[in-house]
This record gives C-alpha cells, sequence and structure tokens, in this order.
C-alpha cells in the first residue's frame, strides 16, 4: 500500500507494517487479504475523523521520505526503533500500531534488571517504540514515555492470513459504548492473591464482587461471566502455555484455559492479566496444552484490548504494588474515556511518577507490560459532565444510539484539536516524570552495617540468596534534590526461587520471591517483597 507524500504530514495514526516479512509468513495472496482488511480500516478511521496511512518499514521509497534505510531482516530491533523514532520525528502521529508479531515488526529486548534473579534472560517489550530515547538495552533509559503505541499481533508459526485480517476487521467494528456496559466485570484470581485482587478491583469499581477464586473456581463455572467486558486477571502463568493457573498451597490448579475461554468473548472486551507470560506470543506448536496464546483468543474473539506481561510479572500477596498497579492504571483510564493506546501511555506514566523506579521489580514491570490492540479504539463513551469512573459507583451515560455516543465523546479521543492538545500535554507529562524518577546506579561491594541488617530481615524471611546493594541514580530533577539533601539513597535486593510440586497433577511451578530494602543513609526507608504471578 503506498503512501503520498502529501498524506505524510497529515496522517493521526501510522500502521507500521513490514511487507516483506509478510510476505514470507502469509505468501503474496496471504498479504494481498491483510491489505485489503488495512485498506476497510483506514475507511472507518477516516469515518471516525482520522487520517491514517500503512508505512512498510522495508520499502525503499518510503524509508526514503524519513531519511533511514529500509529494514531488510526482520529481527533488526535497532534498525526498526530508529524507523519509529524518524516517523515520529517527522509526522507526529497520534498513534503508532504495530502491525503483526515480534517475528515481522519485532518487540525491542531490554536486558535483565540487575539485582533481579529469575529465569528470564532479557525482557522483550513495545515500551522502547513509546519513547524517543534512542535504541538501547536498558529498560531505564526508557522513562520518559511519550507515545501512544499498540499491537495488533499474529501467532509466531501461524500462515493463516484470513484468521489475521479477521483481527484487524475486528478492530472496525469497535463502538464506543456507555459505562455501564463495562462497570460490571469478570476477575478471577488466585487463592493466594485473593485480598491483592480484592483491592485492585474495589480501586477500580468499589466493589470487588464478584470475584471467581481458583481453586476452586474454574471452567464451567466462570463460561457465563466471561461475555462481560471487562476482565481482570490475577492468576499465574508461564512460558509457552495457553493456561493461567490459580494457587492455594502448593495446589495449582488450571483457573483459565485458551481453548476454553474462546467460545464465550464478545466484541469490546477489554482485558488486563497480570499472569506472568499472560501476552508472550509463541508458536502454539511449542504448548503442550495446545491451542492459541490467550492473548490471541482475546483478540480473535472481539477484544478491543488486552495488556499483559511478555515475561515473569510480580505483586504482593496482599497489596497493590507492580503488576496489580499497570493494570489497575490501565483500566481506570479507559474507565474515563481515554482510547485504549492513551491508557496505556497514562498507565506508564502513573506507575513511573508514583513507583520507585530504583526498584528493579518496578522497572522489569514497567518494561514488560504491552498493549494488543488498534490503540485508537474508544471502549467507554464519556459524556460531558458525567462523573469519571474512579470507582464506578459513578453515574452512567444515559441510553442513547451508537450514534448519539460516537458524537458525545468530546472528551474522548475523536475530536482532533483536543486529541492534539492531550498528546502535547502528554508529551510533556512524560518528559517531567522521567526528570524526577529514580533508577538503579552502580552496585556498591562493600559491606556496611545498613547492609547486615537487611541480611538478616531476609534471612528470617526465608531468602538464602546474597543481599546485592545498589546506589540509586536518577533523572535531573532526582539528582538535583538529592545532592541538596547530602544523602546517597540506596537500595538492596534479594531473590530467592522456589520449586513447588502441584499436589494433585504432579507438575512443578517454579515461583521467585524478591525482596527490596529502600535505604537512605544509615536507615531503611521501606522493605517491599513480592512473589512472580
Amino acid at each position: 500500500m503506498a503512501v503520498a507524500p502529501k498524506a505524510l504530514g497529515a496522517a493521526d495514526k501510522v500502521i507500521v507494517a513490514n511487507r516483506a516479512g509478510m510476505t514470507a509468513k502469509y505468501g503474496a495472496a496471504g498479504v494481498a487479504s491483510i491489505q485489503a482488511a488495512l485498506s476497510r480500516l483506514i475507511a472507518v478511521d477516516a469515518a471516525r475523523g482520522l487520517t491514517t496511512i500503512v508505512l512498510n518499514i522495508d520499502d525503499q521509497t518510503q524509508m526514503s521520505a524519513f531519511g533511514v534505510a529500509p529494514i531488510i531482516n526482520a529481527a533488526d530491533q535497532s534498525g526498526v526503533k530508529r524507523t519509529v523514532d524518524a516517523i515520529d520525528a517527522k509526522i507526529t502521529p497520534d498513534y503508532f500500531l504495530l502491525l503483526d508479531g515480534p517475528d515481522v515488526v519485532p518487540h525491542i529486548t531490554m536486558s535483565s534488571i540487575p539485582g533481579l534473579t529469575d529465569s528470564d534472560q532479557n525482557i522483550p517489550g513495545d515500551l522502547p517504540f513509546a519513547s524517543a530515547a534512542p535504541f538501547g538495552n536498558n529498560a531505564s533509559a526508557y522513562l520518559a514515555v511519550t507515545r501512544v503505541v499498540g499491537r495488533l499481533p499474529m501467532t509466531k508459526g501461524s500462515s493463516d492470513a484470513a484468521a489475521f485480517a479477521k483481527i484487524i476487521d475486528l478492530a472496525t467494528q469497535q463502538t464506543p459504548r456507555p459505562l455501564t456496559a463495562y462497570s460490571s466485570f469478570f476477575a478471577m484470581s488466585a487463592e493466594s492473591w485473593k485480598i491483592s485482587t480484592q483491592l485492585n478491583l474495589s480501586a477500580l469499581f468499589g466493589t470487588h464482587d464478584p470475584l471467581s477464586v481458583s481453586p476452586a473456581d474454574g471452567h464451567n463455572g466462570i463460561d457465563p461471566s466471561l461475555r462481560l467486558l471487562t476482565h481482570l486477571i490475577n492468576c499465574h502463568g508461564a512460558t509457552n502455555d495457553t493456561r493461567y493457573y490459580g494457587q492455594s498451597g502448593t495446589n495449582f490448579p488450571v483457573a483459565m484455559q485458551s481453548n476454553l475461554v474462546a467460545p464465550h468473548l464478545n466484541l469490546g472486551t477489554v482485558a488486563a492479566a497480570e499472569c506472568c507470560y499472560g501476552a508472550e506470543i509463541f508458536d502454539p506448536a511449542l504448548s503442550g496444552a495446545g491451542g492459541d496464546p490467550m492473548s490471541m483468543v482475546y483478540l480473535a474473539g472481539g477484544a478491543a484490548a488486552f495488556v499483559g506481561s511478555t515475561s515473569m510479572s510480580y505483586g504482593p500477596p496482599n497489596s497493590n504494588a507492580q503488576a496489580d498497579l499497570m493494570v489497575q492504571y490501565f483500566i481506570d483510564a479507559l474507565l474515563k474515556g481515554a482510547s485504549t493506546g492513551r491508557a496505556m501511555l497514562q498507565a506508564r506514566q502513573r506507575f513511573i511518577n508514583t513507583q520507585k523506579m530504583s526498584d528493579p521489580v518496578n522497572l522489569k514491570t514497567l518494561a514488560q507490560f504491552v498493549l494488543f490492540g488498534d490503540p485508537s479504539i474508544v471502549p467507554v463513551a464519556v459524556t460531558p459532565g458525567q462523573a469519571p469512573a474512579g470507582a464506578v459507583a459513578a453515574a452512567d451515560a444515559p441510553a442513547a444510539s451508537a450514534k448519539d455516543l460516537f458524537n458525545a465523546l468530546s472528551t474522548g479521543d475523536d475530536a482532533s484539536s483536543a486529541r492534539k492538545s492531550r498528546r502535547m500535554a502528554l508529551k510533556s507529562e512524560g518528559s517531567a516524570v522521567a526528570s524526577a524518577a529514580t533508577f538503579l546506579g552502580r552496585q556498591v561491594r562493600t559491606t556496611d552495617a545498613v547492609k547486615a541488617r537487611v541480611e538478616a530481615v531476609a534471612k528470617q524471611r526465608g531468602f538464602s540468596g546474597s543481599v546485592e546493594l545498589f546506589n540509586v541514580d536518577g533523572g535531573a530533577t532526582f539528582r538535583r534534590v538529592a545532592k541538596s539533601a547530602g544523602r546517597q539513597p540506596r537500595i538492596a535486593v534479594t531473590t530467592q526461587l522456589e520449586v513447588h510440586v502441584d499436589g494433585i497433577s504432579g507438575s512443578k511451578h517454579t515461583l521467585v520471591r524478591v525482596l527490596v530494602a529502600h535505604i537512605l543513609g544509615d536507615g531503611i526507608v521501606s522493605l517491599d517483597e513480592s512473589v512472580s504471578r
């Protein structure tokens, strides 16, 4: 699909595609059907007031307009990052939509976080595309998050162009609905994290009922609730696995399985999963359980958005932090009328602004969560004067036709001038938040009294590994404040791997516990403990 040069300055949404990569995956006929679906999406966007263009990163003519070389290798992460940066610098679209999975348009691989010892050697994700920072593998370089980015993926190893075209067509069918459509929720929690999930639901909806808990809840009992449009899932996940698991002691029953979820989903669903590897895009042939990844089943079932983690994620059992807050902030923004992409941007900025990014678990959380879905979709229609859904006990939008709801979205993302104004404000906000944020500095090799106290506490809590000590660094604003205070903040980190054998099936589940101590001078300011999801 060619793009006329005069259109480059007028694009509201850029679809970042790789025609050569898709041809290798689907064949020429398959690409033609995908392009036909993209044409339908562009037409629907035009009716919504959005100018959308497709830019093929492998097309020399198109890429020359941005001063970059075409991408020859689909795995060229640095090249694709530079290309997205060049597009943003020239035309500054309101939305970036990455087309297809990481085998066609790659995730950026970020290095494992110092001090955090788990099974992930790296952290794939789309966070770097949402930042203007130059390409690199250090997640802390991307704390200035300023762009709206989403991805419409297809399963690795699949050559089913018709299935991918259907996912694109489902994006064209999304329409804003009144808040009442999203104020009833499906929630599933591992029994071990019931309190954490209840707190999250109460923060969003003012209630935590109903809540499904595993064990003993699961299919078929939960299936009718899957038809509801807001889903929050706080379970265990595993790599190359189509299932999410509950937990009670050493019992890890299957709570949800992708092929059993599929028949019950409705168009417009928004789902946020805290689970480890909850948004990993893998080849179904690698899964012993069979079926497609959970995120792909949601998209094929008409979900407007799926947010989850590409790798091992974390959270506390009896409070809210890390994965809990990332999904909470995302859903909260959606319920207040944001597009899915803006909700993800605001969730990232809010997370950076409210959490200590020098904590390696927080940094990994920021790096690993991704948005699957067209970022320009606005699921919730919030009419002028309507109370926001901070807890959804607020007044709802009155019954209205789909056209009325669309026209009422003056606070949403349909009005171009309002949208442009918000993007400018969010870009400024992202830069300011990054300037005040902290991140890990140099490792401290010496032992002192405060480290010894952390080691003693860690031992009492069942941690047997070594405690690593780091200085805390940060952006310009943080460094200025820290210098005036005259004391060096530090953190101490220790990690514990635990292998649990399921008391019923005999299967093995590896959990990771992390203890982080925040230190100022000779005092321990706080101790945070989290466990892998």
